[in-house]
């Protein structure tokens, strides 16, 4: 039988050509001397831009801590340049290369030399890089593991925990997926790339794991911007998974005093980690307010901790929502000893914890909190 290829499959098929073609021709059609002397001397990215029409702006972020805008170039007849030194760094930056309206982005890394960039309207996920040690292994990464990552998102999405056999499956798949990542930090530990992986799964994978892998990397890699944070984080992170004791901690309140979470024990408390910028956090607070109003009275509290950076917003969304209950930040986001602490890698997470000071359930929402609270409380 014949076989016919899928749209997916001829698309990517026609990019790789576009890709192959712009190649040739910037090789071709450019004078080889001068673009290689403009790389070395005066630009540290040279680019290809197939497709673009005169006069495009190109704008490049640097997202390794914070999203700011590094450089910004026009594209003519196919070519840009971005031209500032700053990109130029010891230690590996990621990037992203995109339009204005975001219609076409790219992100990749950069190290301490010039690179050369060759990307298609509309295909830039697409876009070849040279000159970059770094985003090679990157991409080697990428090829290695995403296909597994994808599905099992696709399973989850499709699933969640609705099937019991297929959920055993996406566990015993995550559970690859995190020895695949675990053997890749190993291998090269070495690469700036395996202490920026780990210090964005340490939440994950949890502190045993996460302190195995830390102890394996080189003393640059532990010195460095993200084997501190991995460091920070084996330092604070307890045990508080169901079963175990609550850990204590405090925080400023919208007022400015501290409150600790032990000042609610005796309670039935919900830790509620939220943020105002958090939409499925900001969707769920009438129902938190509702159980909040209907159970108070029966010994049940919440105690809200915001991964905001911006106080103003945290304010306002504290208002717009009208939550009562005591609401703690520090305003460090994800950086913040509370999340550390409950190694908290997504929002919303919520802990439940009894009386005695013993947490007895993790991210209940929706109905399943409504159920578990008319089981410890009734109507």
């Amino acid at each position: 039988m014949e076989k016919v290829l899928s749209p997916s499959s001829l698309k990517a098929i026609i990019t790789v050509i576009l890709l192959v073609m712009s190649f040739v021709s910037f090789g071709q059609n450019s004078n080889k001397t001068e673009i290689q002397a403009k790389s070395k001397k005066e630009y540290p990215i040279t680019g290809f831009a197939h497709g673009f029409k005169d006069s495009t702006w190109l704008y490049l972020e640097d997202i390794t801590t914070s999203r700011k805008t590094m450089d910004s170039a026009l594209v003519i007849n196919e070519r840009f340049y971005f031209t500032s030194k700053m990109l130029l760094a010891a230690n590996p930056k990621q990037y992203v290369l995109r339009t204005k309206s975001y219609s076409d982005e790219k992100y990749f890394w950069m190290e301490d030399k010039p690179l050369t960039f060759i990307g298609v309207k509309g295909e830039f996920r697409n876009s070849l890089i040279a000159g970059s040690a770094t985003q090679e292994l990157a991409e080697e990464f990428e090829r290695l593991y995403d296909s597994l990552y994808f599905e099992i998102l696709r399973l989850r999405q499709n699933y969640v925990t609705t099937d019991s056999i297929m959920w055993g499956k996406i566990l015993a798949m995550e559970e690859e997926l995190k020895q695949r990542y675990s053997q890749f930090i190993e291998r090269n530990n070495t690469s700036f790339l395996s202490a920026y992986y780990l210090s964005f799964y340490c939440r994950v994978w949890g502190k045993a794991n996460t302190k195995y892998l830390y102890d394996k990397l080189s003393p640059e890699n532990q010195k460095n911007e993200f084997g501190i944070a991995i460091s920070k984080f084996i330092k604070l992170n307890k045990n508080t998974n169901v079963g175990e004791d609550f850990a204590d901690f405090e925080q400023p309140s919208v007022d400015g005093k501290k409150v600790r979470l032990s000042s609610l024990k005796g309670n039935y408390i919900l830790l509620d980690f939220w943020a105002a910028w958090c939409g499925p956090c900001r969707r769920e607070n009438p129902n938190l307010v509702m159980l909040y109003n209907k159970y108070k009275e029966k010994g049940f509290a919440i105690f809200g901790v915001s991964l905001d950076k911006n106080a103003t917003a945290w304010k306002k969304a504290i208002v717009d929502d009208k939550l009562p209950w005591p609401n703690v930040s520090d305003l460090k986001g994800y950086e913040s000893d509370a999340p550390l602490i409950y190694g908290v890698s997504q929002m919303p997470t919520n802990f439940l914890i009894e009386p005695s000071g013993k947490i007895i359930a993790k991210n209940l929402r929706g109905e399943e909190l409504v159920k578990k609270l008319k089981e410890l409380f009734g109507e």
